[in-house]
């Protein structure tokens, strides 16, 4: 009958940030490895803790099932000789497979004709086979970091210290890294039992937490974040619950134990981001707020101690939290010390990435950008332009700073700056937009609030990827250092969230003709590449962003390169065609599949042909009435194709309904006229004329992209 397994590796503490994916890992090598061993069961769920990782198997079948294997042998001309009698190969394979020769099989396969055994296979006992599975499972997890201890060659995230199990009531027989499977786990280190004794896989939880270990990750993450709101409650306060701290602190405990702690009331004359940077990052702390928002003097510390003096856990966060503070507190008085605006005299001795000159010129490079980016939008008013332009000359000045330049505050970068300028006396709108030209830096990040931010960080994700490019730093798919594709996702995200109709052809170039002519040597020199290639090569990350931004909203993925492979510089235009033809093929596919049928014809035989763009067409050289009929209905779509393009925003609905209107004329043109004639001249006139409509078609996508049902490509 069927039974659970439990299978726990119990290690040294883990880094916190190693547990989660572990997990993932070990339940996704369990889940596939009893699929490939046929064995049924139901419901796999993992546990976690700083030390350990464990899987739950329910109702694993006791046994395999029995079922036949066809393996594949020699090929049939070794197997047999010319008058048709086995070869040594033939009765080899036979004999290795348990089979009679003339029980063998000849089959066709897309390397030629080779003969099959089919062999009858007893299913296993799931005790026999599960041992190298957990055993396979456990030596193929990967961590960033690995360690080896004793004398062996495996490597782990931390030592192995025991092995847990367990099918239903039996041990199994397996072992990682000298280390046997016991029935044994152990308890919390400090309220728990060192062995604790599992007669069966059921009773893993409770005997856990009877010994002091709160083994479901995802219940101890409940407790945490409730314990922490009591926490700061019972002083009159609210917790800033940040996931990324309460998932920290899940794998750092196995019985989570919220104590409260306080700090003098000075500190607070920091930047409210400092504090709590200071605390989350170094302590692993909750900050507390008041129900305005206004920090407390006062943080939340998870112990995994939950029996232990309190007061004495309290006093011991305290002590380590005020030498942190402290020196933020000295960073603070010592950058106050030089006016913000002198900074930017400091910059010019600060390098912005080698070949690109320094910061300073990048926050001069910044200013031209930003009022560039400006220009191109005439809804921008000029006080954004100019608190942005403003913002440009000031938001690097904080990297002159001791507050900074502390690598464990480095990621304040912007929002120490937006301080010291609103305590500079600089205009809200150029400290808040210095603030948030960061953003977005990631996934989840908020983008800029304001329409300076938002200017100033498009200039200056656009500036950093020009600089990379025209250096030959381009991503590959072993890294991408400067993080170049999400600078490019974020400019992308800006311009769609905020409707910006940017010339991005024009504003590459405009950005890349700002840079310095690059002085490097040696192999640094060799990858810097013209200035031609470096737009060409950013332009085509841009389109490969811009692809994958469309597939995450829904967008087919054939629509998206097909919309991408006709000339385009507006991202918001490819977007509203990409989106609108998603919507016809949904909505429409009848109507869609027409659209691209009359798109594809004139397509699939003029490009072959090598018809130069806007190849002129000689009327006079018509000869059936149908050429006539055909450029006349042309005539008229694209007068009609052209002002709905016009239109702001552009109605693609009524090109391609013009558009469409095209397939009739086009159908009885192929059926009328023969185009690839011998007379030279007559051939390349109706190229010509289909030619123009091919780029008529182009105005919307390359209509050639589409998979269409029963294509080649669709099959």
């Amino acid at each position: 009958m069927p039974q659970d397994l439990l299978y726990e590796i119990g290690t040294e503490e883990m880094p916190a940030g190693a547990v989660e994916p572990a997990l993932l890992q070990l339940e996704e090598a369990i889940t596939s490895g009893l699929e490939k061993l046929r064995l049924a069961h139901g419901k796999v769920t993992t546990y976690g803790t700083p030390r350990r990782l464990a899987v739950l198997v329910e109702g694993l079948a006791e046994q395999q099932p029995d079922t036949t294997v066809e393996y594949k042998g020699p090929p049939a001309d070794k197997a047999y000789d010319a008058e048709g009698h086995p070869t040594k190969a033939a009765i080899g394979f036979a004999n290795s497979r348990g089979v009679a020769v003339d029980e063998l099989k000849i089959r066709q396969t897309d390397k030629g004709r080779f003969v099959f055994a089919t062999v009858a296979e007893k299913g296993k006992p799931a005790a026999a086979v599960l041992p190298e599975l957990l055993a396979t499972a456990t030596r193929d997890l990967t961590f960033p970091i690995t360690m080896r201890w004793g004398e062996g060659d495996f490597r782990f995230v931390r030592p192995i210290r025991w092995l847990v199990a367990l099918l239903g009531g039996e041990v199994l027989d397996v072992e990682v890294a000298g280390v046997r499977a016991t029935r044994a786990t152990r308890g919390h280190r400090i309220m728990g039992q060192r062995q604790v004794e599992l007669a069966a896989p059921g009773e893993y939880l409770d005997k856990l937490e009877a010994n002091g270990v709160i083994a479901d990750h995802r219940r101890r993450r409940r407790m945490i974040a409730d314990l922490v709101t009591q926490a700061a409650a019972s002083i009159g306060g609210k917790p800033r619950l940040d996931e990324r701290l309460v998932d920290e602190n899940n794998f750092l405990v196995e019985w989570p134990a919220a104590v409260v702690g306080h700090f003098d009331s000075k500190y607070l004359r920091l930047p409210p981001e400092v504090i709590v940077k200071v605390m989350q990052g170094h302590q692993k702390y909750f900050a507390v707020e008041d129900d305005s928002g206004r920090l407390l003097p006062a943080f939340i510390a998870i112990t995994n101690n939950p029996a232990g003096d309190a007061s004495i856990i309290r006093q011991g966060n305290e002590k380590v939290i005020v030498p942190r503070l402290a020196d933020a507190e000295f960073y603070f008085e010592e950058d106050m010390k030089v006016p913000f605006a002198r900074r930017t005299e400091q910059l010019a001795a600060v390098t912005f990435i080698a070949g690109m000159g320094t910061l300073a010129d990048k926050s001069k490079r910044l200013r031209a950008l930003v009022a560039e980016i400006g220009r191109q939008l005439p809804s921008i008013s000029e006080a954004d332009i100019q608190a942005a332009v403003r913002a440009a000359e000031l938001c690097k000045c904080d990297q002159t700073t001791m507050m900074i330049s502390d690598t464990k505050l480095g990621e304040l970068q912007g929002i120490v700056g937006g301080y010291y300028a609103r305590m500079a006396g600089e205009p809200e709108a150029v400290a808040q937009a210095i603030a948030e030209h960061y953003r977005p830096s990631g996934t989840g990040d908020e983008p800029p609030a304001t329409v300076a931010g938002c200017l100033l960080s498009i200039a200056d994700k656009l500036d950093n990827l020009v600089a990379c490019y025209r250096l030959g730093q381009l991503p590959t798919g072993g890294g991408d250092p400067y993080a170049l594709r999400r600078q490019a996702q974020a400019v992308l995200e800006l311009l769609q969230q905020n409707e910006y109709h940017l010339d991005l052809d024009a504003l590459i170039c405009y950005a890349i003709g700002l840079l310095p002519e690059p002085q490097l040597e040696g192999k640094a020199a060799r990858r810097v590449l013209p200035p031609a290639e470096a737009i060409a090569q950013l332009k085509g990350l841009f389109a490969q962003r811009l692809e994958a931004l469309l597939q995450a909203q829904g967008v087919d993925y054939d629509i998206a390169r097909a919309v991408l492979g006709v000339p385009w510089t507006d991202a918001l235009d490819v977007i509203a065609r990409a989106t609108f033809l998603q919507e016809l093929r949904n909505q429409n596919p009848e109507r869609f599949d027409t659209l691209v049928t009359a798109a594809e014809r004139p397509a699939r035989i003029t490009r072959p042909a090598g018809i130069a763009p806007a190849t002129p067409f000689d009327r006079s050289l018509f000869v059936h009435e149908t050429e006539t009929m055909l450029l006349e209905a042309y005539t008229r779509v694209q007068a009609a194709v052209s002002q709905a393009l016009a239109a702001r925003p552009p109605d693609y609905a009524t090109a391609a309904r013009e558009l469409t209107a095209l397939a009739g004329p086009i159908h009885t043109y192929f059926e009328d006229v023969m185009v690839m004639v011998d007379d030279i001249q007559l051939r390349n006139n109706r190229l010509a004329l289909l030619s123009h409509i091919d780029r008529l078609f182009q105005r919307i996508a390359d209509f050639l992209q589409i998979v269409q049902p029963g294509s080649e490509a669709a099959s």
